[in-house]
């Protein structure tokens, strides 16, 4: 599977100090750039839009994660089409080096509402983009995402490289 960045605190917060010897917890994580039926992606959130997805729980394969999650956040049963590569990030602050596996996926059957229990979830929204209309928002995202806002800021860089990716794989 192709490694499509590795991204570090440094590479979003210049002006902070860096944290010597840190000891680093592994976290496996899934995404899926989810299309429905008219080619538009989901993307998701309570603030900000992203892609869905989250950690792979313990003894759950890439593949069942990324469809509970999509069950979850979307909302909808998904097939996945293929994997489109992985990131790789080095997150100094809460001592945690995540791989995140990236899937092209697209609706089965019909749309619903998400189902997500989580707390940190709860109003979660779903809209509906074209691929260009994802990236230019993920753009303005990169911008204007607070730096306390301390996963945004990673997953907002990771899921425009993999929505970069994807166009550069359709054109």
């Amino acid at each position: 599977m192709k490694l499509l960045l590795v991204i570090k605190d440094k590479d979003i917060f210049p002006n902070e100090v860096s944290k010597e010897d840190v000891v680093y917890k592994i976290r496996s994580a899934v995404k899926a750039i989810v299309k429905d039926s008219h080619g538009k992606i989901a993307l998701v959130g309570t603030k900000y839009r992203l892609l869905p997805g989250g950690g792979v729980e313990e003894g759950e394969t890439f593949v069942n994660a990324v469809k509970r999650e999509c069950r979850e956040e979307v909302g909808c049963n998904i097939e996945i089409d293929k994997e489109i590569g992985f990131t790789e990030e080095y997150r100094a602050q809460i001592e945690r080096h995540q791989q995140t596996h990236f899937f092209l996926a697209h609706v089965v059957g019909e749309k619903g509402k998400p189902e997500t229990t989580q707390n940190d979830e709860q109003g979660i929204e779903v809209d509906w983009y074209e691929l260009d209309s994802a990236i230019a928002l993920l753009e303005k995202e990169v911008i204007e995402i607070p730096f306390l806002s301390y996963h945004s800021c990673f997953n907002v860089r990771t899921h425009l490289v993999i929505l970069r990716e994807l166009k550069k794989l359709a054109e």
